[in-house]
Protein backbone atom coordinates (compact mmCIF):
# COMPACT_ATOMS: atom_id res chain seq x y z
CA UNK A 1 0.00 0.00 0.00
CA UNK A 2 2.87 2.44 0.87
CA UNK A 3 4.25 1.74 -2.88
CA UNK A 4 0.67 2.39 -4.37
CA UNK A 5 0.44 5.95 -2.29
CA UNK A 6 3.89 6.85 -3.48
CA UNK A 7 3.21 6.46 -6.94
CA UNK A 8 -0.19 8.37 -6.81
CA UNK A 9 1.55 11.45 -5.27
CA UNK A 10 4.58 11.64 -7.67
CA UNK A 11 2.28 10.83 -10.69
CA UNK A 12 -0.32 13.48 -9.35
CA UNK A 13 2.43 16.02 -8.27
CA UNK A 14 4.07 15.61 -11.87
CA UNK A 15 1.09 15.60 -14.03
CA UNK A 16 0.17 18.96 -12.08
CA UNK A 17 3.53 20.43 -13.06
CA UNK A 18 3.68 19.35 -16.12
CA UNK A 19 0.48 21.04 -16.99
CA UNK A 20 1.57 24.15 -15.08
CA UNK A 21 4.75 24.13 -17.55
CA UNK A 22 3.00 23.15 -20.40
CA UNK A 23 0.34 26.22 -20.57
CA UNK A 24 3.25 28.07 -19.33
CA UNK A 25 4.94 27.45 -22.82
CA UNK A 26 7.38 25.17 -21.50
CA UNK A 27 8.67 21.28 -21.60
CA UNK A 28 6.40 19.48 -19.03
CA UNK A 29 9.68 17.55 -18.00
CA UNK A 30 10.77 20.76 -16.23
CA UNK A 31 7.84 20.73 -13.90
CA UNK A 32 8.25 17.00 -13.53
CA UNK A 33 12.33 16.79 -12.67
CA UNK A 34 11.62 19.96 -10.27
CA UNK A 35 8.75 18.04 -8.64
CA UNK A 36 11.49 15.29 -7.77
CA UNK A 37 13.78 17.98 -6.19
CA UNK A 38 10.97 19.20 -3.92
CA UNK A 39 9.55 15.96 -3.30
CA UNK A 40 13.03 14.62 -2.50
CA UNK A 41 15.90 14.55 0.18
CA UNK A 42 17.43 17.93 -1.35
CA UNK A 43 14.37 20.13 0.15
CA UNK A 44 11.21 18.51 1.51
CA UNK A 45 12.16 14.49 1.62
CA UNK A 46 9.06 13.29 1.63
CA UNK A 47 10.52 10.19 -0.79
CA UNK A 48 13.92 8.54 -0.30
CA UNK A 49 15.29 7.11 -3.94
CA UNK A 50 17.80 5.22 -1.99
CA UNK A 51 17.63 1.66 -3.87
CA UNK A 52 18.85 -0.45 -0.65
CA UNK A 53 15.22 1.01 1.01
CA UNK A 54 12.18 -1.05 -0.21
CA UNK A 55 10.29 1.98 -1.53
CA UNK A 56 13.63 3.57 -3.70
CA UNK A 57 14.19 -0.42 -4.90
CA UNK A 58 10.33 -0.48 -5.76
CA UNK A 59 10.42 2.89 -7.79
CA UNK A 60 13.53 2.24 -9.30
CA UNK A 61 11.54 -0.60 -11.12
CA UNK A 62 9.20 1.65 -12.64
CA UNK A 63 11.87 4.16 -13.57
CA UNK A 64 13.26 1.14 -15.68
CA UNK A 65 10.68 0.18 -17.76
CA UNK A 66 9.89 4.53 -17.96
CA UNK A 67 13.74 4.61 -19.87
CA UNK A 68 12.34 1.64 -21.88
CA UNK A 69 8.86 2.85 -22.92
CA UNK A 70 10.27 6.15 -23.58
CA UNK A 71 13.29 5.22 -25.99
CA UNK A 72 11.05 2.55 -27.42
CA UNK A 73 8.55 4.94 -28.28
CA UNK A 74 11.21 7.22 -29.66
CA UNK A 75 12.92 4.46 -31.73
CA UNK A 76 9.25 3.26 -33.47
CA UNK A 77 9.32 7.05 -34.29
CA UNK A 78 12.27 7.70 -35.65
CA UNK A 79 12.48 4.25 -37.64
CA UNK A 80 15.27 2.71 -39.82
CA UNK A 81 14.61 5.51 -42.67
CA UNK A 82 14.80 8.14 -40.20
CA UNK A 83 18.26 6.81 -38.91
CA UNK A 84 19.73 6.10 -42.65
CA UNK A 85 18.51 9.89 -43.01
CA UNK A 86 20.32 11.13 -39.99
CA UNK A 87 23.78 9.05 -41.27
CA UNK A 88 22.94 10.30 -44.70
CA UNK A 89 23.26 13.98 -42.79
CA UNK A 90 26.47 12.99 -41.65
CA UNK A 91 25.62 12.58 -37.96
CA UNK A 92 28.56 10.20 -37.44
CA UNK A 93 30.62 13.54 -37.63
CA UNK A 94 28.80 15.69 -35.05
CA UNK A 95 29.17 11.78 -33.01
CA UNK A 96 32.66 12.54 -33.08
CA UNK A 97 33.15 16.07 -32.29
CA UNK A 98 30.46 16.04 -29.45
CA UNK A 99 32.21 13.04 -27.83
CA UNK A 100 36.12 14.35 -28.34
CA UNK A 101 35.90 17.72 -27.52
CA UNK A 102 34.10 17.38 -24.53
CA UNK A 103 35.76 14.51 -23.68
CA UNK A 104 38.96 16.70 -23.78
CA UNK A 105 37.62 19.52 -21.81
CA UNK A 106 36.73 17.44 -18.95
CA UNK A 107 39.90 15.80 -18.76
CA UNK A 108 41.70 19.66 -19.31
CA UNK A 109 39.55 20.28 -16.09
CA UNK A 110 40.62 17.14 -13.75
CA UNK A 111 43.60 17.67 -14.69
CA UNK A 112 43.57 21.23 -13.88
CA UNK A 113 41.76 20.25 -10.27
CA UNK A 114 45.04 17.77 -9.75
CA UNK A 115 43.13 14.19 -9.92
CA UNK A 116 45.18 11.26 -11.33
CA UNK A 117 45.05 9.67 -14.83
CA UNK A 118 42.29 7.58 -13.56
CA UNK A 119 39.89 10.15 -12.37
CA UNK A 120 41.00 12.85 -15.29
CA UNK A 121 39.88 9.89 -17.87
CA UNK A 122 36.55 9.52 -15.96
CA UNK A 123 35.57 13.31 -15.44
CA UNK A 124 36.25 13.68 -19.57
CA UNK A 125 34.12 10.71 -19.73
CA UNK A 126 31.26 12.25 -17.61
CA UNK A 127 31.56 15.28 -19.66
CA UNK A 128 31.02 13.35 -23.00
CA UNK A 129 27.55 11.44 -22.26
CA UNK A 130 24.34 12.98 -23.82
CA UNK A 131 21.55 11.39 -22.32
CA UNK A 132 19.01 9.37 -24.81
CA UNK A 133 15.89 8.97 -22.52
CA UNK A 134 16.41 12.58 -22.13
CA UNK A 135 17.24 14.06 -25.29
CA UNK A 136 13.96 11.52 -26.73
CA UNK A 137 11.73 13.68 -24.34
CA UNK A 138 12.58 17.34 -24.80
CA UNK A 139 11.95 16.36 -28.44
CA UNK A 140 8.95 14.99 -28.44
CA UNK A 141 7.86 17.45 -25.45
CA UNK A 142 8.64 19.94 -28.15
CA UNK A 143 7.45 17.71 -31.38
CA UNK A 144 10.70 18.16 -32.87
CA UNK A 145 11.81 14.23 -32.94
CA UNK A 146 10.86 14.17 -36.58
CA UNK A 147 12.72 16.93 -37.52
CA UNK A 148 16.06 16.49 -38.81
CA UNK A 149 18.33 17.82 -36.29
CA UNK A 150 15.66 16.28 -34.07
CA UNK A 151 17.06 12.71 -35.66
CA UNK A 152 20.70 13.74 -35.43
CA UNK A 153 20.33 14.67 -31.80
CA UNK A 154 18.72 11.53 -31.24
CA UNK A 155 21.46 9.05 -33.23
CA UNK A 156 24.46 11.18 -31.77
CA UNK A 157 22.82 10.58 -28.12
CA UNK A 158 22.73 6.96 -28.88
CA UNK A 159 26.52 6.35 -30.09
CA UNK A 160 27.98 8.73 -27.61
CA UNK A 161 26.00 6.74 -24.91
CA UNK A 162 27.54 3.47 -26.61
CA UNK A 163 31.19 4.70 -26.34
CA UNK A 164 30.71 6.37 -22.74
CA UNK A 165 29.63 3.24 -21.43
CA UNK A 166 32.44 1.07 -23.12
CA UNK A 167 34.66 4.24 -21.68
CA UNK A 168 33.70 3.84 -18.18
CA UNK A 169 34.22 -0.43 -18.47
CA UNK A 170 38.08 0.75 -19.48
CA UNK A 171 38.36 3.71 -16.71
CA UNK A 172 37.04 1.21 -13.96
CA UNK A 173 39.04 -1.19 -15.14
CA UNK A 174 42.38 0.73 -14.60
CA UNK A 175 41.15 1.86 -11.89
CA UNK A 176 40.75 -1.21 -9.99
CA UNK A 177 44.15 -2.71 -11.65
CA UNK A 178 46.20 0.59 -10.75
CA UNK A 179 49.68 -0.32 -9.55
CA UNK A 180 49.53 -3.54 -11.69
CA UNK A 181 50.09 -1.79 -15.18
CA UNK A 182 47.70 -0.61 -17.50
CA UNK A 183 44.97 -3.48 -18.46
CA UNK A 184 45.41 -4.15 -22.39
CA UNK A 185 43.57 -7.17 -22.49
CA UNK A 186 40.09 -5.10 -21.12
CA UNK A 187 40.21 -2.56 -23.39
CA UNK A 188 40.67 -5.18 -26.13
CA UNK A 189 37.78 -6.77 -24.85
CA UNK A 190 36.00 -3.31 -24.27
CA UNK A 191 36.71 -2.76 -27.94
CA UNK A 192 35.61 -5.61 -29.20
CA UNK A 193 32.53 -5.96 -27.20
CA UNK A 194 31.30 -2.45 -28.98
CA UNK A 195 31.92 -4.19 -32.40
CA UNK A 196 29.91 -7.07 -30.98
CA UNK A 197 26.86 -4.29 -30.29
CA UNK A 198 27.63 -2.91 -33.76
CA UNK A 199 27.20 -5.98 -35.49
CA UNK A 200 24.42 -7.07 -33.46
CA UNK A 201 22.19 -4.57 -34.14
CA UNK A 202 22.86 -4.96 -38.49
CA UNK A 203 22.13 -8.39 -37.83
CA UNK A 204 18.60 -8.29 -35.55
CA UNK A 205 18.19 -5.52 -38.39
CA UNK A 206 18.84 -7.91 -41.21
CA UNK A 207 16.55 -10.55 -39.64
CA UNK A 208 13.50 -8.71 -38.94
CA UNK A 209 13.90 -7.25 -43.12
CA UNK A 210 13.65 -10.89 -44.11
CA UNK A 211 10.86 -11.69 -46.04
CA UNK A 212 9.80 -15.02 -47.83
CA UNK A 213 10.90 -15.67 -51.48
CA UNK A 214 8.07 -13.98 -53.67
CA UNK A 215 6.68 -12.08 -51.15
CA UNK A 216 6.71 -8.27 -49.48
CA UNK A 217 5.86 -9.45 -46.38
CA UNK A 218 8.37 -9.87 -43.51
CA UNK A 219 8.59 -13.06 -41.62
CA UNK A 220 7.95 -11.08 -38.31
CA UNK A 221 4.90 -9.47 -39.87
CA UNK A 222 3.54 -12.59 -41.05
CA UNK A 223 3.96 -14.15 -37.62
CA UNK A 224 2.15 -11.41 -35.86
CA UNK A 225 -0.63 -11.55 -38.25
CA UNK A 226 -0.91 -15.08 -37.44
CA UNK A 227 -1.21 -14.57 -33.63
CA UNK A 228 -5.03 -14.66 -32.29
CA UNK A 229 -5.38 -12.42 -29.30
CA UNK A 230 -5.48 -8.27 -30.23
CA UNK A 231 -2.22 -7.37 -28.13
CA UNK A 232 -0.30 -10.08 -29.27
CA UNK A 233 1.83 -7.07 -31.63
CA UNK A 234 2.14 -5.03 -28.15
CA UNK A 235 3.46 -8.03 -26.81
CA UNK A 236 6.25 -9.13 -30.01
CA UNK A 237 7.21 -5.71 -29.76
CA UNK A 238 8.62 -5.53 -25.86
CA UNK A 239 9.67 -9.19 -26.62
CA UNK A 240 11.84 -7.84 -28.90
CA UNK A 241 12.80 -4.65 -27.17
CA UNK A 242 13.67 -6.73 -24.08
CA UNK A 243 15.75 -8.99 -25.77
CA UNK A 244 18.08 -6.14 -27.66
CA UNK A 245 18.02 -4.78 -24.09
CA UNK A 246 19.34 -7.87 -22.09
CA UNK A 247 22.07 -8.38 -25.10
CA UNK A 248 23.66 -4.57 -25.03
CA UNK A 249 23.36 -5.44 -21.03
CA UNK A 250 25.49 -8.30 -21.87
CA UNK A 251 28.25 -6.32 -23.62
CA UNK A 252 27.97 -3.81 -20.88
CA UNK A 253 26.11 -0.98 -22.34
CA UNK A 254 23.30 0.49 -21.09
CA UNK A 255 20.38 -1.09 -21.82
CA UNK A 256 18.37 1.65 -23.48
CA UNK A 257 21.26 1.49 -26.38
CA UNK A 258 19.74 -1.56 -27.14
CA UNK A 259 16.10 -1.02 -26.78
CA UNK A 260 16.26 2.14 -28.93
CA UNK A 261 17.75 0.54 -31.61
CA UNK A 262 14.84 -2.89 -31.18
CA UNK A 263 12.72 0.56 -31.63
CA UNK A 264 14.10 1.69 -35.07
CA UNK A 265 14.02 -1.98 -36.55
CA UNK A 266 10.63 -2.16 -36.05
CA UNK A 267 8.57 -0.59 -38.82
CA UNK A 268 5.76 -0.34 -40.58
CA UNK A 269 7.02 -3.05 -43.03
CA UNK A 270 8.49 -5.36 -39.87
CA UNK A 271 5.48 -5.76 -38.17
CA UNK A 272 2.67 -4.75 -40.65
CA UNK A 273 0.90 -1.52 -40.71
CA UNK A 274 -1.93 -1.94 -38.40
CA UNK A 275 -0.66 -3.41 -35.46
CA UNK A 276 2.50 -0.88 -35.79
CA UNK A 277 0.19 2.01 -35.82
CA UNK A 278 -1.63 0.02 -32.75
CA UNK A 279 1.97 -0.62 -31.16
CA UNK A 280 3.06 3.42 -31.56
CA UNK A 281 0.10 4.97 -30.07
CA UNK A 282 -0.19 2.28 -26.98
CA UNK A 283 3.83 3.31 -26.56
CA UNK A 284 3.21 6.60 -26.42
CA UNK A 285 0.18 6.85 -24.19
CA UNK A 286 2.04 4.36 -21.42
CA UNK A 287 5.12 6.36 -21.72
CA UNK A 288 4.23 10.26 -21.82
CA UNK A 289 0.68 9.78 -19.97
CA UNK A 290 2.27 7.59 -16.73
CA UNK A 291 6.08 6.41 -17.12
CA UNK A 292 7.98 8.74 -18.19
CA UNK A 293 7.33 11.70 -15.82
CA UNK A 294 8.11 9.55 -12.71
CA UNK A 295 11.35 8.46 -14.71
CA UNK A 296 11.72 12.55 -14.74
CA UNK A 297 10.64 12.84 -11.40
CA UNK A 298 13.19 10.23 -9.96
CA UNK A 299 16.26 12.45 -11.70
CA UNK A 300 15.17 15.05 -9.50
CA UNK A 301 14.77 12.84 -6.66
CA UNK A 302 18.37 11.71 -6.94
CA UNK A 303 19.36 15.26 -6.83
CA UNK A 304 21.72 16.31 -3.83
CA UNK A 305 22.35 20.53 -3.64
CA UNK A 306 24.37 20.26 -0.38
CA UNK A 307 27.85 21.01 -1.52
CA UNK A 308 31.32 22.59 0.01
CA UNK A 309 32.86 23.66 -2.78
CA UNK A 310 30.76 25.66 -5.01
CA UNK A 311 33.46 26.55 -7.15
CA UNK A 312 33.68 23.11 -8.45
CA UNK A 313 30.04 23.30 -9.27
CA UNK A 314 30.47 26.01 -11.47
CA UNK A 315 33.66 25.07 -13.01
CA UNK A 316 32.24 21.29 -13.91
CA UNK A 317 28.80 22.99 -15.16
CA UNK A 318 30.57 25.75 -17.27
CA UNK A 319 33.00 22.78 -19.02
CA UNK A 320 29.78 20.68 -19.51
CA UNK A 321 27.95 23.52 -21.60
CA UNK A 322 31.13 24.70 -23.80
CA UNK A 323 32.41 20.85 -24.32
CA UNK A 324 28.59 20.10 -25.99
CA UNK A 325 27.64 23.34 -27.42
CA UNK A 326 30.80 24.20 -29.20
CA UNK A 327 31.20 20.45 -29.51
CA UNK A 328 27.72 20.58 -31.51
CA UNK A 329 28.60 23.97 -33.40
CA UNK A 330 31.83 22.65 -34.92
CA UNK A 331 30.11 18.74 -35.81
CA UNK A 332 27.23 20.38 -36.94
CA UNK A 333 29.27 23.06 -39.15
CA UNK A 334 31.43 20.33 -40.80
CA UNK A 335 28.01 18.15 -41.22
CA UNK A 336 26.36 21.03 -43.52
CA UNK A 337 23.78 22.26 -40.35
CA UNK A 338 23.56 25.83 -40.69
CA UNK A 339 21.69 28.90 -39.01
CA UNK A 340 18.93 28.00 -36.48
CA UNK A 341 19.17 24.05 -36.87
CA UNK A 342 22.68 24.40 -36.23
CA UNK A 343 22.37 25.97 -32.64
CA UNK A 344 19.33 23.68 -31.89
CA UNK A 345 21.08 20.72 -32.68
CA UNK A 346 24.13 21.71 -30.16
CA UNK A 347 22.03 23.26 -26.98
CA UNK A 348 20.11 19.93 -28.06
CA UNK A 349 22.56 17.62 -27.23
CA UNK A 350 23.61 18.99 -23.89
CA UNK A 351 21.05 17.50 -22.14
CA UNK A 352 22.52 14.72 -19.52
CA UNK A 353 19.49 13.38 -17.00
CA UNK A 354 19.72 9.43 -16.23
CA UNK A 355 22.86 8.40 -18.04
CA UNK A 356 24.97 10.88 -16.07
CA UNK A 357 23.51 9.92 -12.76
CA UNK A 358 24.55 6.46 -13.74
CA UNK A 359 28.14 7.40 -14.40
CA UNK A 360 28.67 9.63 -11.48
CA UNK A 361 27.34 7.08 -9.12
CA UNK A 362 29.56 4.48 -10.29
CA UNK A 363 32.33 7.07 -9.57
CA UNK A 364 31.40 7.66 -6.11
CA UNK A 365 31.19 3.86 -5.49
CA UNK A 366 34.37 2.45 -6.81
CA UNK A 367 36.02 5.71 -5.54
CA UNK A 368 37.06 7.06 -8.55
CA UNK A 369 35.75 10.55 -7.81
CA UNK A 370 35.01 12.14 -4.27
CA UNK A 371 31.37 13.34 -2.60
CA UNK A 372 32.38 17.05 -3.76
CA UNK A 373 32.96 16.17 -7.75
CA UNK A 374 29.99 13.39 -7.41
CA UNK A 375 27.77 16.32 -5.86
CA UNK A 376 29.29 18.51 -8.98
CA UNK A 377 28.21 16.42 -11.41
CA UNK A 378 24.72 16.29 -10.11
CA UNK A 379 24.08 19.66 -9.96
CA UNK A 380 25.12 19.92 -13.39
CA UNK A 381 22.88 17.39 -14.67
CA UNK A 382 20.21 18.85 -13.19
CA UNK A 383 20.99 22.49 -14.82
CA UNK A 384 21.74 20.83 -18.45
CA UNK A 385 18.53 19.40 -18.17
CA UNK A 386 16.45 21.67 -16.81
CA UNK A 387 17.76 24.23 -19.18
CA UNK A 388 17.65 22.67 -22.54
CA UNK A 389 14.19 22.72 -23.42
CA UNK A 390 14.06 26.72 -22.83
CA UNK A 391 16.83 27.22 -24.61
CA UNK A 392 15.20 25.37 -27.41
CA UNK A 393 12.64 27.31 -27.76
CA UNK A 394 13.64 30.21 -27.74
CA UNK A 395 16.30 29.81 -30.42
CA UNK A 396 13.68 28.00 -32.69
CA UNK A 397 10.93 30.80 -31.83
CA UNK A 398 9.61 31.93 -35.04
CA UNK A 399 11.22 29.60 -36.88
CA UNK A 400 9.89 26.88 -39.47
CA UNK A 401 12.46 23.64 -39.12
CA UNK A 402 12.18 20.49 -41.33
Amino acid sequence: MEFLVLLLLLLLATRLAGEVCRRAGQAPLIGEVITGVLLGPAVLAWVNPDPTAALGAALGVVVTLGILFLVLSAGLEVGAEGLRQALRDRTYIVAATEFVFPFGLGYALAQGLGMDFVGSLFLGTAMSVTALPVSVRILMDLNLLGTRFGRGIVSVAAANDVLAFALLGIVVEVHLMAGVGFPTGELAVSVVKVLAFIGFIYSIGWLFRRAPRGTERRYLASVVARLRTPEAAFAVVLLAALAMGVGAEQLGLHFAIGVFYAGVFLTRQTIGEGPFVLVQNSMRSVSLGFLAPLFFAFVGLNVVLVTSNWSLVFAVTAVAFVGKVVGGLIGGSLAGFRGHALAALAVGLNARGMMELLLAQVGLATGIIGADLYSAIVIMTLVTTLSTPPILKYILKGQTVD
